[in-house]
């Protein structure tokens, strides 16, 4: 028996969405709200991986190409099954989804503002509770933060950028992720320096042509996003210098940085992650498909390296994978495969 809820592998038509369940070699749609008590009663363990749809992004964003991924491994593991790929607007609407038993799975960044916000219901539609159903099934990759200025801009450490111009997002939702990183590093966002909000292309731009002095950068995982990459190939760059112990102290993940591992970068510094992009489900997910689940992805973790090489610091630093994501619980049924390999540490992720 497979759930699906979308005929399409890359786009959901809300107005007319059904669910689809397969008996043998007849199809019957059915209403998608009627659909609820049979969802998880077609998940057993004996079938446990027959079919998902999982929740992402735009399409070529991150947690598109990582649900593409997935979809691809699942359907070559079990080829019975059938898994499909939604292009939603981010983690909230894929939240929703699995709230309205629309998805099985979501991409969501889990430590992020706006999903800590929907946990204690702010900032929600009118009528919606706390997301307080919502839980981790595995951590993928760390949005990491740092910031990056013009050599002659005289900015070494965190503190030179006071009264500097510095290219800021354009959206408030930038403005949450960076705001505890400063703030630890004893730099008021906004009030302490010339604000200039400015797009991605724009604010490396304006760097290029030294309309800003210091701009926003950041890395996926250990990876360095491709518009800041070119930026360092055509242009020198400082690296400011964070502070490891008031960024642990101000309860941030600090993740070092060698010489060499960033363009320009001649010294060990530290970024905190701004998020974590992670895997959710519900909490109704039958213990043993979130098992299931999540064993086929670790076990099989070098095939969704091959589409998104971000997840190769995962590999190399395994934490990643059970990284606290507070305040979402992980599910049962992944914190039993974790523990049966020796990557928990606590009840509350590491």
């Amino acid at each position: 028996m497979v759930l699906n809820s979308s005929d399409s592998h890359f786009r959901w038509s809300f107005s007319s969405l059904v669910a689809r369940i397969r008996l043998g070699a007849r199809t019957v749609a059915i209403p998608a709200a009627c659909v609820l008590s049979l969802s998880l009663a077609a998940y057993s363990p004996a079938n446990a991986v027959d079919g998902f749809t999982v929740g992402t992004a735009s399409a070529g964003s991150t947690p598109h190409i990582l649900g593409t991924a997935m979809q691809q491994l699942f359907s070559e593991k079990f080829p019975e099954g059938r898994f499909e790929v939604a292009v939603t607007g981010g983690s909230i609407e894929n939240s929703r989804l699995l709230r309205r038993d629309e998805a099985n799975l979501g991409i969501v960044s889990i430590t992020g503002a706006a999903m800590r916000n929907a946990w204690h219901g702010r900032n929600l539609e009118e009528g919606e509770a706390p997301y307080k159903e919502i839980r981790t099934l595995m951590g993928f990759v760390h949005i990491i933060g740092h910031l990056i200025a013009r050599p002659e801009a005289g900015i070494e450490n965190f503190g030179d950028i006071k009264g500097k111009r510095v290219g800021l997002g354009s959206s408030l939702r930038t403005s949450a992720l960076h705001e505890p990183f400063w703030r630890s590093n004893g730099v008021a966002w906004i009030d302490d320096v010339e604000e200039v909000p400015l797009s991605s292309g724009d604010r490396y731009r304006f760097l290029a042509e030294g309309r800003v002095d210091a701009a926003l950068a950041w890395t996926v995982g250990t990876k360095l996003a491709a518009i800041i990459e070119e930026y360092t190939s055509a242009h020198d760059a400082v690296w400011v210098r964070t502070d490891k112990e008031a960024m642990e102290e101000a309860g941030l993940t600090v993740f070092a940085f060698e010489p060499g591992s960033l363009p320009h970068l001649d010294f060990r510094n530290y970024g905190p992650s701004l998020t974590m992009s992670a895997l959710a489900a519900r909490d109704d997910m039958p213990d043993d498909m979130a098992y299931e689940i999540v064993k086929t992805l670790h076990e099989n973790i070098e095939q969704i390296v091959l589409l998104l090489p971000a997840v190769r610091a995962a590999v190399e630093n395994p934490d990643v994978f059970t990284s606290s994501s507070d305040p979402f619980p992980y599910h049962p049924g992944a914190i039993r495969y974790w523990k049966e390999i020796g990557l928990w540490k606590s009840e509350s992720g590491n």
